[in-house]
């Protein structure tokens, strides 16, 4: 039976843990930047790492984010006709998305404006009303968008789609899998990187962000070819991956036009088309997308194997990025203001960003009807397994556990509010 070969991979959801646990580190790091300029003994040779990491892992991990993405549709979506794939995709990312511009970003003050501004295309950084929750809206339409070609996939398992996919990735040495993704992504920059500048997934990156979630679910999509795949060139993307890191850090200023890796020259009155353009597409592509292989497929000879703790984490992940970012600013305006100064306020954050996201997600968990605003499956019955609820039978004492969580989950969310707007004053 189909069903019984529909074995979860564990790889992928570490990897889901890891990335978005990076996400963390990552918008502290690049949100208090301004702090590190401001410092006397921030030479620039000292700070190079910093910046390299930084940059480097903003190219592919998103990317890979999306891939993954991609993959657990595809899973997902073994199980499941469409109707019922785009309802739970509706319950699981629209709810939290809504309940994140009217809420959390105080978006009902504004209803009107938000409004018009969630169904605005394209809006721009300091204007969308969602925020950091761009990633679940981008998700959200990609798999509105798709669900046609899934559900095609779904009913012709064996059909000509998926059988060009695993002959793609039964290429002799992997070729097809290193070379075909990479070229189909420097295309979208091409055609569409001169006209805009690319930001949180807007513009030429919301076509290169959907095509790394097809990607993701067409890999799966071709089962055990993939995994074979992906472990036979695992040794020639991890020497290609890093050369192609410091490859994209240093070339970004000899092609002689200004944000050739974020698109939008066009404006500044150069030409839309041109061989150093079509080069840093090429480098831009093939980078990302050796990053995701090489982190696949390490992961897929280190990660795939069962822990008492990555179903807790892998639960975690989606509350506590919802939540993450109202925990961000405030400790880096205060310990700006202290003059911790940056790396140990990078430390510092990152530790208090971490742990207050995690006590978010146990309050959350508990409340029943505070679950599917924060994105977490299940509802009464999950709950009912979970500490106090799992240590008494009464009813009576379950239901006041119950009122308590749920009091506790609105004066969570009165503090996550408190936080972004004591942030905001005293930046």
């Amino acid at each position: 039976m189909e069903s019984k070969k529909n074995v979860r991979r564990h790889d992928i959801d570490w990897l889901r843990v890891i990335l978005f646990a990076l996400l963390i580190w990552f918008h502290y790091a690049v949100f208090s930047l301004s702090q590190l300029f401001g410092e006397e003994t921030s030479m620039e040779i000292f700070n190079l790492p910093l910046f390299f990491v930084i940059g480097v892992m903003h190219q592919w991990r998103l990317a890979a984010l999306f891939v993954i993405s991609g993959m657990g549709t595809a899973f997902a979506f073994r199980r499941r006709t469409w109707k019922i794939y785009l309802r739970e995709r509706g319950t699981r990312l629209g709810i939290p998305l809504l309940f994140g511009i009217y809420i959390l970003f105080i978006g009902i003050f504004e209803f009107g404006s938000k409004t018009k501004l969630l169904f605005t295309i394209f809006p721009g950084a300091e204007e969308m009303p969602y925020a950091h929750l761009w990633f679940i809206y981008n998700l959200l339409i990609y798999s509105i968008l798709l669900t046609p070609l899934f559900s095609h996939v779904r009913n012709n398992p064996e059909g000509r789609l998926v059988q060009g996919i695993r002959s793609l990735l039964n290429v002799r040495y992997g070729l097809g899998l290193l070379l075909v993704p990479p070229l189909i992504l420097a295309i979208n920059g091409i055609l569409f990187k001169p006209w805009e500048f690319g930001e949180v997934g807007m513009w030429w990156e919301f076509s290169r962000y959907l095509l790394y979630f097809l990607f993701g679910y067409l890999m799966i999509s071709a089962k055990e070819e993939y995994f074979v795949a992906i472990d036979k060139i695992r040794l020639p993307v991890t020497i290609a991956t890093p050369i192609l890191a410091i490859v994209w850090f240093i070339s970004g200023e000899i092609f002689g036009i200004p944000e050739v890796y974020s698109g939008g020259w066009v404006d500044q009155g150069y030409d839309a088309f041109s061989l150093n353009a079509t080069i840093a597409a090429l480098i831009q592509s093939f980078h990302a997308w050796f990053w995701c292989l090489f982190i696949f497929s390490w992961a897929s000879k280190l990660l795939n194997r069962p822990s008492k703790w990555l179903s807790y984490l892998n639960e975690a992940v989606y509350p506590t990025y919802i939540v993450h970012m109202h925990l961000t600013f405030f400790p880096i305006v205060v310990f700006g203001i202290l003059g911790f100064g940056y790396y140990l306020g990078l430390a510092l954050g990152t530790i208090f960003v971490t742990i207050g996201v995690m006590v978010c997600f146990e309050i959350v968990r508990r409340a029943t009807f505070a679950r599917v605003l924060f994105g977490i499956k299940g509802g009464h019955e999950e709950v009912k397994k979970l500490f106090p609820y799992n240590q008494t039978e009464s009813r009576e004492i379950r239901i006041l556990i119950e009122l308590i969580f749920h009091g506790l989950t609105t004066l969570m969310t009165i503090g996550l509010l408190a936080l972004l707007i004591g942030a905001e004053v005293l930046g």
